[in-house]
């Protein structure tokens, strides 16, 4: 489906409907989606990146929309079984990094462990973690308060890892990229760095500025429809007079 046809259907249709009557807006809409689906991300990849901004937007028609357009592009069940651990795993990270911030137990800038794991010690987890990754993240570090928690939050890390998926590294991070960077947004506090480094991840395995570029625009577009819908759903608003 070309750019032209998607005011007819799919998730332009209720931005096409809302702004009928300005040429000028919809011609920029137009225009967009059409800069995008000639950019450099592997189509595969980009239909996922929009599949990821709708659900993080909770709009469930343009997500399916976009996956059935992903499945046209090689796209399979673990691909988008992957998307949504990634989404699990970062949802719940930005809940213990902004309790980092806000809670008590974190705020003086100390990893107090409070709960020792069931088995073994937290410092023997660290060992592994540092043993895998070379490093300890934040995320690894607040998460450490409860040393049972961190093993399965390095349990689920791995799980990630070695999911069946068709897409590449560098298309994992991307999509990890994409979706850290719209649902942690600019917080001011240590999320900030997760999107970074799926960033640098994905530079170092070949992505682009463009590549980088093209997900920040996806996530654009997703909200430009996105709200279209909001308006269509949510207030009393007369049909709009097609521009002449």
């Amino acid at each position: 489906m070309n750019v032209g046809d998607k005011a007819a259907a799919g998730e332009m249709n209720p931005y096409y409907t809302l702004f009928a009557a300005d040429a000028d807006w919809l011609d920029a809409a137009h225009r967009r989606l059409a800069r995008v689906e000639a950019g450099k991300l592997e189509p595969r990849v980009r239909e996922l990146v929009f599949v990821a901004g709708y659900l993080l937007n909770r709009y469930g028609e343009a997500a399916r929309e976009h996956q059935q357009r992903a499945r046209v592009h090689g796209a399979t069940d673990d691909d988008f079984r992957l998307l949504l651990k990634i989404l699990d795993f970062y949802r719940g990270l930005r809940g213990f990094q902004d309790a980092q911030k806000l809670v008590s137990l974190w705020r003086s800038g100390v990893f107090p462990e409070i709960k020792p794991p069931l088995v073994g010690s937290t410092d023997e987890i660290y060992r592994a973690i540092t043993a895998s990754r070379g490093y300890i993240a934040n995320g690894f570090r607040v998460n450490g308060a409860d040393g049972e928690w961190l093993r399965l939050y390095l349990q689920r890390s791995e799980a990630i890892r070695r999911s069946p998926r068709t897409i590449d590294d560098c298309a994992v991070q991307l999509l990890s990229m994409a979706i850290t960077l719209k649902n942690h947004g600019y917080s001011d506090n240590w999320n900030d760095g997760c999107i970074q480094v799926h960033e640098d991840k994905a530079r170092a395995l070949g992505a682009g500025a463009e590549e980088v570029l093209e997900v920040v625009q996806i996530l654009e577009l997703c909200d430009s429809m996105t709200t279209a819908w909001e308006g269509a759903t949510l207030l009393d608003l007369a049909p709009a007079a097609a521009a002449g």
